[in-house]
């Protein structure tokens, strides 16, 4: 892997230079150990005289010499924010996303990153279970923060259950060796049930209580289970009994430790599988784990109600529009869909699109694909609908491909249906444009 440059700002010095996306930083004053964006900020920061070392798309190298201001930015944004190979997992955890996908996908998807630099930069989860020597000095030395570790368990034998490896039991050293470097985290605890629920849960929650404030927050989440698991061991999904149970110990937690309520949260998914309502928008604190569906929905709904006021009484012509998602995000919209078809002339039809290619207990947008909205809408008369909204989280990232390899300008030349994108999942303003907008509805 190289320093690839994916884009250059307007108007900055890497414009100046006449740099390219897709040229390659191989070095910077000298030194060609660039191992990620920790030694390129070192490099740039607090510099006024460069020397880069450039490979170009057509294969010629170049030296730029460069005069700054120390606290110029060259304007340069990386493909990766890790310029050699990544970090990967040493552990066989049978709720392994990466192992639970079929053969034939694009070859990015079964990656099982584990590297701290991503955590980082990136936010991802890691195990800590993977460290070297050298990582431990760059840790203690660049003390990055906040990283996000998969905690599971403090448990031990627990923990080396959950993460396949006899090595794993040692994460409250592991955490406590950060805490006494003073590097932030958010931790993870991915709820299966009769393994990390229970007293395992309850150990886990008063073991890294103690490590505050470096243990900045918890994430509570239910195991994602999906239809390829024929090669790895049994486990049983989170229903409404198990959801509930859940619930109830990380509340009986939070009302033992007054302090307590903005630490420890819950996915909003268990509070749908057991059919209570959401926490208030003020239980969430400042939302410090979004990315784990903490907080997610009530932050839209908060959002949305906040704008209701503006929605108009009617709209002429009369128009349909179908929204699309998955069969959690349909229980999340209901309210915003009910509402919305309360204005005359407009009628907003929520569709959940079953998974086909996961399987049935899949139930998150983020893992529609572009096969099931297709057979989904293949079978019915979608001649009435104007348009066809979807979230962008059912997309990689800067793209309009679904997991499948699917894109959307596919699907609708398929189905003879305009699609619209909501970039910001936790914009319900967006939403609401989308929903009215006339704009950009070509097939």
């Amino acid at each position: 892997m190289n320093a690839i440059i994916a884009s250059i700002a307007s108007g900055s010095i890497a414009e100046e230079l006449g740099l390219q996306p897709g040229d390659a930083l191989l070095a910077m004053n000298g030194s060609d150990a660039l191992e990620d964006m920790f030694d390129y900020q070192f490099e740039v920061s607090g510099s006024e005289y460069l020397e880069l070392r450039v490979l170009h798309n057509n294969g010629s190298e170049e030296i730029y010499e460069v005069e700054k201001e120390e606290d110029d930015d060259l304007g340069i944004v990386f493909t990766s924010p890790v310029f050699t190979p990544i970090k990967t997992c040493n552990n066989a955890c049978p709720f392994c996303f990466i192992d639970q996908q079929p053969q034939g996908l694009r070859a990015s998807l079964y990656v099982k990153d584990d590297d701290y630099r991503l955590s980082y930069f990136a936010n991802t989860y890691i195990t800590l279970t993977n460290l070297t020597p050298r990582d431990r000095e760059r840790i203690a030395r660049l003390r990055p923060g906040p990283l996000y570790i998969s905690v599971h368990s403090t448990v031990p034998a627990v923990r080396e259950v959950a993460l396949k490896n006899k090595k794993g039991g040692n994460i409250m050293v592991e955490l406590s060796w950060l805490k006494s470097l003073e590097v932030p985290y958010h931790c993870q605890i991915v709820i299966c049930p009769g393994l990390t629920d229970g007293d395992s849960l309850r150990q886990s929650l008063s073991d890294l209580y103690t490590l505050r404030p470096q243990a900045m927050s918890v994430a509570v989440v239910p195991v994602g289970l999906t239809q390829y698991r024929d090669h790895l061991s049994e486990l049983t999904p989170v229903d409404q009994q198990s959801a509930a149970g859940v619930i109830a110990i990380v509340e009986a937690f939070k009302a033992q430790h007054a302090d307590a309520a903005d630490f420890v949260f819950l996915s909003d998914e268990f509070y749908f599988k057991a059919g209570l309502p959401l926490p208030a928008y003020g239980e969430y604190g400042d939302f410090p784990q979004l990315d784990d569906g903490v907080g997610t929905a009530r932050m839209l709904l908060e959002d949305f109600f906040n704008l209701e006021a503006t929605l108009p009484a009617s709209v002429n012509p009369s128009f349909n529009v179908l929204l699309l998602t998955g069969k959690l995000g349909a229980m999340i919209l209901q309210p915003i869909a009910t509402r919305l078809n309360a204005v005359d002339g407009l009628y907003v039809d929520l569709l959940a699109v079953k998974s086909q290619f996961w399987g049935d207990s899949v139930d998150v947008a983020g893992l529609v694909t572009g096969e099931d909205i297709l057979s989904t809408l293949s079978q019915m008369d979608i001649s009435g609908y104007r348009s066809a909204i979807i979230p962008s989280v059912m997309l990689k990232q800067s793209t309009e491909t679904f997991l499948d390899g699917k894109t959307v300008s596919e699907i609708s030349q398929a189905l003879g249906l305009p699609f619209q994108i909501v970039q910001d999942s936790y914009s319900a303003k967006e939403l609401v444009d989308k929903v009215f907008s006339e704009a950009a509805l070509s097939v």
